[in-house]
């Protein structure tokens, strides 16, 4: 009964995986396509009736798994902080992100632009400046995160093409954070290559994290599997 328990855990927790990738992918595709336009941030567009639902939906769903997620049994000897600790790192910034929202104003929409001017805010929306500085260090925090699992924590693989995936999408992700601290500095000196770069930065971000959780899912053993049994 223990041994089935224990691969009960493993098939859920090869669930989890799953679902999070697929979210990770669709989350900016599914705001862009569903508001209808392109917005300052994918954050942004929890001031939009549809792409909120998704906003919030995925991101709690993200934070609530991420919480519930336990992975690797902690090695004292080569780990720093154990994947259950590092996930809910993650997933408390994901819920912080949905819970406190990112301020109304520079969306860069016109009709979102009406609601900061109105102040007629949805749900938990605002227009303060220091729940925005808590939102955009949560934000941070969560992709930080995730791209720290997919470095030192999703290595520990026996399988190196899986690693090096691992790894390309740790660099994106990173890569991607910081370039949006380069551009926000471009600004400060009157520099600004385009007005869309969290959005477009965020994407580049959330797409590897994606990718890494489906990958650590096992879809590419699923997807060569299928494939095997059809060559039979």
């Amino acid at each position: 009964m223990k041994a089935k328990h224990n691969k009960d855990l493993q098939h859920s927790d090869y669930r989890i995986r799953k679902l999070i990738g697929v979210l990770g992918l669709f989350l900016p595709i599914l705001v862009y396509f569903s508001g209808g336009e392109l917005l300052a941030s994918i954050s942004h567009y929890y001031y939009k009736p549809l792409p909120s639902l998704f906003f919030i939906i995925i991101l709690s769903v993200f934070g609530l798994f991420l919480l519930s997620y336990k992975g690797y049994k902690f090695d004292s000897k080569t780990e720093t902080i154990s994947d259950d600790i590092l996930t809910n790192i993650g997933g408390i910034a994901a819920l912080v992100v949905v819970f406190v929202p990112t301020c109304c104003k520079e969306s860069l929409s016109a009709s979102i632009d009406i609601i900061c001017r109105d102040e007629n805010y949805p749900l938990l929306g605002h227009g303060n400046t220091f729940k925005n500085t808590i939102h955009l260090v949560a934000a941070g925090v969560f992709m930080f995160t995730m791209g720290w699992m997919s470095k030192f924590k999703f290595t520990r693989s026996s399988n190196d093409v899986n690693n090096t995936i691992y790894k390309i999408c740790r660099n994106l992700v990173w890569a991607s954070i910081a370039l949006i601290v380069v551009f926000i500095v471009l600004e400060d000196y009157d520099i600004v290559l385009t007005k869309y770069y969290v959005f477009i930065f965020e994407t580049t971000a959330i797409i590897p994290f994606g990718i890494s959780w489906l990958v650590k899912g096992e879809v590419l053993d699923n997807v060569s599997d299928m494939f095997t049994k059809k060559e039979k």
